[in-house]
């Protein structure tokens, strides 16, 4: 019912049709009411789902988060042992060297004193070989001399004597 509809009486609007309108605009109130509020409660529960939507993303973002700090943290534990790892067989490394190296001077001063024994032994025999030679030749000079001084005795006639 409309304002332009109501009943006039003789003082004016009639009771009833003025208390017949409020009811229809009460109700018509009451109508636009529930239909707003049954919107509003849509509304809500559809934020209500995409509310629990985000906090299930964000759930699992945050567990995937928490995941990619520990792969962080374990290739950062990771890159420093193998860091610790490489400086320590870079040190043992330079212990064998130096092991090595100490062993190898060792050996060569080992075989350099060897060859000095040798050297020395070679100049002792050099020294025997020399004063067996002069020897031998004094020797041989003598035979020489001996054998020039019997050719010189022998009889040069006739040999056939001492047959």
């Amino acid at each position: 019912m409309r304002l332009e509809e109501l009943k006039k009486g003789f003082w004016g609007y009639k009771k009833e049709c003025v208390f017949q309108y409020i009811t229809d605009l009460d109700e018509s109130c009451n109508q636009k009411l529930r239909e707003r509020d049954d919107r509003a409660a849509q509304a809500e529960q559809r934020a209500q789902a995409r509310i629990q939507a985000l906090e299930q993303e964000n759930s699992a973002l945050r567990e995937e988060l928490y995941g990619l700090r520990n792969q962080r943290d374990e290739i950062s534990a990771a890159i420093l042992e193998a860091r610790a790892s490489a400086e320590t067989m870079k040190a043992e490394t330079r212990a064998r060297e130096e092991a090595a190296r100490d062993a190898i001077r060792r050996n060569l001063e080992e075989d350099l004193l060897e060859l000095e024994r040798y050297r020395e032994k070679i100049s002792d025999l050099r020294i025997v070989v020399r004063r067996t030679l002069e020897e031998l030749d004094g020797q041989a000079e003598e035979l020489e001399r001996q054998v020039q001084v019997l050719s010189e005795a022998l009889p040069e006639g006739n040999l056939a004597l001492f047959q």
